[in-house]
């Protein structure tokens, strides 16, 4: 085996035994190009609807991505688990069941949520120790894949938990993700993590509540236009319940609109679009509806957007059909459990920082890495002066599938992967021609000895297919070098030596000193 590949265990040596078929053409499905190509190559299979079926050279090379992954790593020992997906609350419980000392701290824990990806979590006495172990290993994954000519970008992203969370994203044509970007300043983020720039209406002077008759106006924009005023000036009801059947009264300024997944998170439970049921048992008039007066009400929460802090006189709903209110002020005239963060953004929204139009971007979101914020239920350790302390924790998520999408997108060819040698399931794609000639047996065998000395891994193509059909195997499968050993290879002197990316092959005398050579010359092109 290669002295620089992880230990794995080793592939059969014959891609007639590989169980990984080459195509021509596949199935068209919306799809990076990098994928199409892994497909192709028979790294993966996948049919529409369905998760991916990694077969064995695929697999090889996932197991390449961990060992990086893992590698890059501070020198700090991390240790192997086993948890749930997603999990938290069972990641706090753990910590806290183990961890009782500031001896024992920082550590690393390392698990694998599904079979293509990889979790590590970090414990630490202080949010600064914290931040310089997952900041480090972060930093050392993007210049790591940066070297694999994977050029991810770091977006802010959205957490499982509410503590400041940031990903690794892959731009490319026809990705499962989206986030937003200004070709402006560079700033990009998920929508989830997006508040857009918002200009909050002129300051005016408080004035009394006016409840106003509103015949037939059920919309913001019906009420904007029947009395006046700008949609800005408004502000917009919109109700969703937990599986409990307790009402979630959103409140935000009338031209904006909610994110329900920010609404969730902000409330802490799934959530779906409040029935007409549910909102008459709540006694919630749609269309009319107000948080004025709504906070004694214990079946319902009402969470606030922060532009309902403007300094403004609002129109709401008055609670009874056909009327509202003017001049309805926050917080005078009503209260909130929360004030947070629930604008949806969407493409043409301006710029948190610097108000030009946000685009989407298509792509992969291929990591992620978030701290989890001190909570009730947060574990504990006792410091050196026997004070119990809150763990520091941070959590990443390496999706190593769409990382090894992304980096075949980025190395592939019109003829198939280019892969760079860290991650290739084997080193050499042998190609013999006319097997039954002596000669090419015995210089087959020389190969064979010469492999072993060498510690080199390689795919060897014996089949009686033509040429042809094996150099373009070869390309599509795009190990980093090919050597062909054929009657007329042997003629010129040895073999024929081509990287993956190089126009031609070049002759090659079979011998550890020349192959050696030849293999570093061209590893230099």
């Amino acid at each position: 085996m290669d002295s620089d590949a992880p230990h794995l265990p080793p592939l059969p040596a014959t891609i007639d035994r590989l169980f990984s078929r080459t195509r021509r053409e596949v199935s068209t499905l919306s799809e990076p190009a990098g994928q199409t190509w892994l497909r192709r190559a028979g790294y993966l299979r996948r049919e529409p609807g369905q998760p991916p079926l990694w077969l064995p050279l695929g697999q090889a090379v996932l197991q390449r991505l961990r060992y990086l992954c893992l590698a890059a790593l501070p020198e700090a020992q991390f240790l192997a688990v086993s948890l749930p997906a997603n999990k938290f609350s069972w990641l706090r419980e753990v910590c806290g069941e183990q961890i009782r000392s500031y001896r024992q701290l920082p550590q690393a824990l390392t698990w694998d949520p599904s079979p293509d990806s990889l979790a590590v979590a970090w414990l630490a006495p202080d949010p600064q120790t914290l931040a310089d172990a997952a900041l480090t290993a972060w930093q050392r994954w993007l210049a790591d894949w940066q070297a694999l000519h994977a050029p991810l970008i770091e977006i802010a992203a959205v957490g499982d938990q509410e503590g400041p969370a940031r990903a690794a994203a892959f731009p490319c044509d026809g990705g499962p993700d989206q986030w937003l970007s200004c070709a402006a300043c560079h700033h990009a983020s998920e929508p989830g993590a997006t508040r857009p720039r918002i200009i909050a209406p002129p300051a005016e002077p408080p004035l009394p509540i006016e409840e106003v008759a509103t015949p037939g106006c059920q919309t913001i924009q019906a009420v904007a236009d029947f009395l006046g005023v700008a949609t800005r000036q408004t502000l917009k009801a919109v109700f969703y319940a937990t599986s409990e059947r307790q009402i979630v009264f959103a409140v935000i300024r009338g031209d904006l609109e909610i994110d329900a997944d920010k609404l969730a998170r902000a409330v802490g439970q799934p959530l779906h679009p409040a029935a007409p049921d549910e909102l008459e048992a709540a006694g919630i008039v749609a269309g009319f509806a107000s948080p004025v007066g709504l906070a004694a009400r214990g079946r319902v929460r009402v969470i606030g957007d922060l532009s309902i802090q403007a300094e403004a006189n609002f129109v709401a709903g008055a609670n009874r059909p056909g009327y509202h209110l003017r001049h309805v002020r926050y917080p005078r005239d009503f209260v909130v459990e929360r004030l947070v963060d629930l604008a949806l953004a969407r493409p043409g929204a301006p710029c948190p920082a610097c108000g030009a139009p946000l685009a989407a971007v298509d792509g992969l979101v291929c990591a992620r890495l978030e701290e989890l914020l001190s909570a009730d239920s947060a574990p504990a350790y006792l410091d050196a002066r026997g004070r119990p302390q809150p763990i520091a924790l941070a959590v990443a998520h390496v999706d190593l599938g769409r990382l090894h999408i992304a980096i075949a997108e980025a190395n592939h060819d019109a003829r198939g992967l280019c892969l760079p040698a860290s991650l290739a399931p084997f080193r050499l794609h042998i190609v013999t021609l006319s097997n039954d000639q002596e000669p090419v047996r015995a210089a087959v065998a020389e190969m064979t000895d010469l492999l072993a000395a060498l510690g080199w891994t390689a795919l060897w193509d014996e089949r009686g297919e033509s040429a042809g059909v094996k150099f373009a195997d070869a390309d599509l499968i795009g190990l980093p070098w090919r050597i062909t050993i054929s009657p007329r290879s042997l003629q010129q002197g040895g073999v024929e030596v081509k990287a993956r990316r190089a126009a031609a092959p070049r002759a090659v005398a079979l011998s550890r000193e020349a192959l050696q050579a030849a293999l570093t010359h061209e590893a230099l092109l």
